[in-house]
């Protein structure tokens, strides 16, 4: 089928691409429309070629008429879907939901398995994935990424959750030069194979989602840093979640229960253990969460293909 897909197609790592990379990897083609540089008009023209439209909103992006391309889909009986993997509930973004363009398609998709939506919402919940072709081990390089400990993500974070940046100052304070972080503020940005090198050449990447240390976490939510991170063999360790206790990672209760882990999964004489158990995730991932599997799943859904579908 043609998929017609609005989103952020700018640079070649956005959640877009792996998206799009594994549509067509299911021999789909992808007709994409740049979200901060196509009007309304480009997509209702284009509309005869296509057979389902997705939608990845980027936050201050905005397209005109947007809703009114949905109803357009609608009319023609053209299915709709939008696929995030962002968080709404309990954070400032909340207000959008119902009002915002995301929320005007046939289908919405979030990681989000809490269930309770507005009136008019047909949300669906989706786990987060990591794109097909990422699921290799690279070879280490530790004189490029000499650090034990790594974080992957940014210091700075949503101010409903400020778990994150104590979480990073531990580390710094704990670690000293043995730690790295990777995207913060005034840190590197490591992507595409360079991630994979990183991930390989760490003994730990330290991880968490948003509210995952909260006593009330979102029901069925994680960050897609968990599949991103599996993938590439590392050896994750996560807040402890009751909702994702059937992932094979390492989980910790609190910071000093973080730094026993750390401490015993970075000695010589459980390396060998500790890569068994990488290279089980590793495993996991490439099996049930790539966005190949991810996408086949949600076409599913969206053309009833599969009734009552359980993902």
């Amino acid at each position: 089928m043609t998929i017609g897909f609005i989103g952020n197609f700018s640079i070649s790592y956005t959640t877009e691409n792996d998206r799009k990379w594994s549509f067509e990897k299911l021999g789909h083609k992808v007709i994409t429309f740049q979200e901060d540089k196509t009007k309304a008009e480009d997509i209702i023209n284009s509309l005869d070629n296509i057979d389902v439209l997705f939608y990845s909103h980027t936050h201050g992006w905005d397209i005109p008429k947007l809703k009114e391309v949905f109803a357009e889909c609608k009319s023609r009986s053209i299915p709709t879907a939008s696929v995030h993997l962002d968080l709404w509930r309990g954070l400032k973004r909340w207000h959008d939901v119902g009002n915002e363009s995301t929320w005007h398609t046939e289908y919405v998709f979030t990681p989000d398995g809490t269930g309770e939506w507005p009136e008019g919402v047909n949300h669906r919940y989706m786990r987060p994935g990591v794109k097909e072709s990422s699921c290799y081990i690279a070879q280490p390089d530790p004189v490029k990424y000499p650090h034990e400990i790594i974080f992957v993500g940014s210091d700075g974070y949503h101010p409903e959750y400020q778990q994150r940046p104590q979480l990073i100052n531990f580390l710094k304070q704990t670690y000293g030069s043995k730690f790295g972080l990777y995207g913060g503020s005034g840190y590197p940005t490591i992507r595409e194979h360079e991630l994979n090198v990183l991930y390989a050449t760490a003994k730990i990447a330290v991880g968490d989602s948003c509210f995952s240390q909260s006593d009330t976490p979102i029901k069925k939510y994680y960050s897609d840093r968990i599949p991103e991170t599996m993938a590439r063999s590392a050896f994750l360790i996560h807040p402890r979640n009751k909702f994702l206790e059937h992932l094979p990672i390492e989980f910790y209760n609190n910071l000093d229960d973080l730094r026993e882990k750390i401490d015993y999964w970075t000695q010589k004489e459980n390396e060998t253990e500790r890569k068994k158990r990488a290279s089980i995730a590793h495993e996991y991932a490439k099996k049930h969460d790539t966005y190949t599997k991810i996408g086949e799943e949600i076409l599913k859904i969206v053309f009833n293909k599969l009734k009552n579908a359980k993902v």
